[in-house]
């Protein structure tokens, strides 16, 4: 019996040089850096084996794993303008109010300033009024829109405007209603930064 233990004993540390060595012991690599040890046992590759107590299980031919390759970024996407920005307007008016000049500085920044820069802008009204005056006011909103993104960079040719008046309401009412949300202008940008939709 004591023979038997002794000759596989003795076989033991050709085929295992350590067994659960601590968590900390790691191999020195080329230039120096702590790299943990991979098991060249089939199938396991570059991988390292640590044991239930979080040690190495190192074999005869084990060596330190080759560094973990990056994990690939994806590049960000690149910023494309919305399919449309809406501004709204106070009743009977067409001025920009300080929250419609922040949408169109944000429908601006995203459409750019250059030559492929094109807009069409839509000015609506509610109900409230006679369709004819309606008609007028929609264009003086689509007017005040394009305006104010001239003022930002967008060249006066590369944006076209048009007036609905009360015909394409965003909330559907009766006649003379005052509709906030019916109260604006559509922003859509065209060209190479546009959406292809």
């Amino acid at each position: 019996m004591k023979t038997l233990i002794r000759a596989t004993m003795a076989v033991v540390p050709a085929a295992v040089i350590a067994i659960g060595l601590s968590a900390g012991a790691q191999a020195q690599t080329v230039d120096g850096t702590v790299a943990e040890w991979c098991n060249p046992v089939i199938g396991w590759g570059n991988t390292p084996v640590r044991t239930a107590s979080g040690g190495y299980a190192i074999h005869q031919g084990s060596y330190p794993c080759p560094p973990a390759a990056a994990p690939a970024v994806a590049p960000a996407p690149a910023a494309r303008a919305q399919t449309e920005y809406l501004v709204f307007f106070d009743w009977d008016k067409s001025n920009i109010t300080p929250a419609a000049d922040r949408v169109i500085g944000d429908a601006v920044n995203a459409i750019g300033r250059g030559a492929n820069a094109r807009v069409h802008v839509i000015g609506h009204t509610d109900t409230s009024g006679s369709p004819a005056y309606n008609q007028r006011l929609s264009v003086r909103r689509a007017e005040a829109v394009k305006s104010s993104m001239v003022a930002k960079g967008i060249p006066a040719t590369n944006i076209t405007t048009e007036g609905k008046g009360e015909n394409q309401l965003l909330v559907q009412t009766g006649p003379n209603v005052r509709e906030p949300s019916n109260r604006r202008a559509q922003i859509l940008p065209r060209g190479a930064n546009a959406p292809s939709s």
